[in-house]
Order: C-alpha cells, then structure tokens, then sequence
C-alpha cells in the first residue's frame, strides 16, 4: 500500500494542495496528520477523497457530506442527492434535508437582497439626475437684482406674474380703537 503526501493527493485528484487540506481538516477522524504535522493519504483515504470531490462537484456543500466507517459501500460514482439520502437514520434525514434547505435560503435571501439593493441604487442615481436636471432649468427662471428677468424668464409668463398678496387684517384690538 502507498502512502502519498498533500501534493500528490492534489496532483491524483487535480486539485489544489489547499483544498485536499481543508477536506482533510474537516474530517479529522478520516485524515490524521502524522508526527510531524503534515498529511499522508493511504489508498482507502484516496477514495474518501475522491468521494468527497464527487459530491462537491455535483453541488453538495462540503459541511453535508458524511462519512463513515462503511464508506466504501457509499462510494459509488454517483453522488447521492441531499434532499434523499438512503442510508442515514430517518431522524438524521430530516436533520439534513433541513440544514440544506436553510441553506438554500439563506442564499436565495442574499441574492434578492442585494437585487433588491443594486434597484434602489439605480433609482437613487435616476433621482439625483433628475434634481440636478430641475435645478439647472430653475437656475435662469430665479429673478436677479431689481427685479428684472432674464431672458428664459420672459418666455415663460408664469414666472412673470405675480400673485396678489392677501389683504392685512388688522388686529382685533386695533379695530376697536382706531377705527
């Protein structure tokens, strides 16, 4: 039986280094470090790696994937599908399927999240443009020093026309006295 190093895993399985490693973190019991720290695969672990690179390519999160001790019967070349799995305990299947569609979720309440962030954004920068667009054809309509309009002005007569300012009342006592 060989026994083979990170990099020769990585390089069997066409992977990095890293992600042998961190498959092999995530299953502590299967993968052991040796004396010096480092990783060393025996053929049986191969195939548990290969397993757990079957999965993840057929979109099974790596935090889902289980194995055990009679994997070898589980390691077949096609992936079992996370909302049915056959061999887990029934209370383990429903445990699973709804740490999946939690998942599923949260990701799909990301997504319409941010759509929904990168829409306001638009909108934002649409009403900015329409503020800066009033402000420029204000801008000519304001009345100068003594009262005299510029030439836009003149060519809208609303502008130009004044409103009659209301009437003064006078105040109450004001009217008793003075009359």
């Amino acid at each position: 039986m060989e026994i083979l190093k990170t990099k020769d895993a990585a390089e069997l399985l066409s992977v990095s280094q890293t992600t042998i490693k961190r498959w092999a973190a995530m299953f502590p019991d299967f993968f052991p470090k040796d004396r010096f720290g480092h990783y060393t695969f025996s053929e049986q672990q191969i195939s548990l790696l290969s397993h757990i690179k079957d999965h993840i390519n057929h979109g099974e999160p790596l935090e889902s994937i289980q194995l055990t001790d009679s994997n070898e019967k589980q390691m077949s070349t096609s992936p079992q599908d996370p909302l049915h799995p056959t061999d887990a305990e029934p209370m383990q299947d429903i445990l699973s399927r709804i740490h999946y569609i939690e998942r599923t979720l949260d990701q799909k309440a990301d997504e319409v999240v941010m759509i929904q962030l990168l829409q306001q954004r638009e909108e934002l920068e649409d009403l900015r443009i329409m503020i800066k667009q009033l402000a420029a054809t204000l801008e000519p309509m304001q009345v100068s020093k003594g009262n005299t309009f510029t030439s836009n002005e003149a060519s809208h007569p609303v502008t130009t026309a004044r409103l009659p300012s209301p009437p003064r009342k006078r105040g109450l006592l004001r009217s008793f006295f003075f009359l």
